[in-house]
């Protein structure tokens, strides 16, 4: 899943402009800010080159330009970035006092990925894991590793719990939809324990997306708008293409939804969706 980071700050804005620049000379950027004390942001490029580079935003150049293997994507976590590559299977901390290239033996030591896995949310410090049988892992950035997420391990002759839609958000609350179970799981990463499961059976996305808006998920379908509040009716938005939507947020009252045709913000407190930008139909 790709999310779309919501800008919330003046200097998010600007750090938002260089990165939109460095885009159009550098293709398949992806990047993630650190914190806000520092004036970095790390860009990874998965286009025709494949490199990792540091933005020095406050004088707007990349001050250091390194080469990946395979790379997937990068995360930012309080300690410092990471890099995902091959297919999300390898997790490597940057240094950023010596930057290194990483080929594919330097990747050999790096910390694995549970096996399968196909799709990453990372929010702070935390990260998940789902995988192509739809298991779900959870754990921490820092440490690399993560553990099995299956609510239903004491129950006799349950299934292990499948999962088709991950999102993380700050506090390390995991948000898993499963089409099997039509139900979404609230997932506490620091106590490993599950908070609660709720019924989403009023849509069934063939592509299913998951985020949050503090306490509350948001259930949406990339490809028909198809959309669910938590503990409300579902509803439609206009989407063109496939959409992908914003990470879940502890502090904006709303999921944001984008797709080709519009930027559509799904609030949380009973009102109805709003088309932000972009035509509406």
């Amino acid at each position: 899943m790709r999310r779309v980071g919501i800008i919330a700050t003046v200097s998010a804005v600007v750090v938002a402009g260089l990165v939109v620049a460095l885009a159009v000379v550098w293709p398949g950027l992806d990047a993630q800010e650190t914190p806000k004390y520092d004036t970095s942001v790390w860009a990874l490029q998965t286009g025709d080159g494949r490199r990792y580079a540091r933005v020095n935003t406050s004088i707007g150049e990349l001050d250091t330009v390194r080469s990946i293997s395979n790379p997937s994507e990068v995360a930012q976590g309080p300690d410092g970035a990471y890099l995902y590559s091959d297919s999300f299977t390898k997790l490597t901390k940057i240094d950023p006092a010596q930057p290194v290239n990483l080929d594919e033996e330097t990747l050999r030591a790096s910390d694995s990925t549970p096996s399968g896995t196909k799709d990453v949310a990372t929010s702070g410090d935390f990260a998940a894991y789902l995988t192509d049988a739809g298991a779900v892992f959870a754990g921490r950035l820092s440490t690399g590793s993560s553990s099995l997420v299956d609510p239903d391990a004491a129950t006799d002759n349950a299934p292990q719990y499948a999962a088709d839609a991950i999102a993380v958000d700050a506090r390390g609350r995991l948000y898993a939809y499963s089409k099997r179970d039509k139900q979404v799981l609230v997932y506490d990463i620091v106590t490993g324990k599950q908070l609660r499961r709720d019924d989403a059976s009023a849509i069934d996305p063939a592509t299913p997306l998951i985020s949050a808006a503090g306490d509350t998920w948001v259930l949406v379908g990339a490809d028909t708008g198809d959309v669910l509040v938590q503990g409300r009716a579902a509803e439609k938005i206009p989407v063109t293409g496939t959409a992908v939507v914003g990470a879940p947020s502890t502090s904006v009252g709303a999921v944001y939804v984008a797709s080709a045709s519009a930027l559509v913000s799904v609030p949380v407190d009973g009102s109805s969706p709003r088309v932000e930008g972009g035509a509406e139909g």
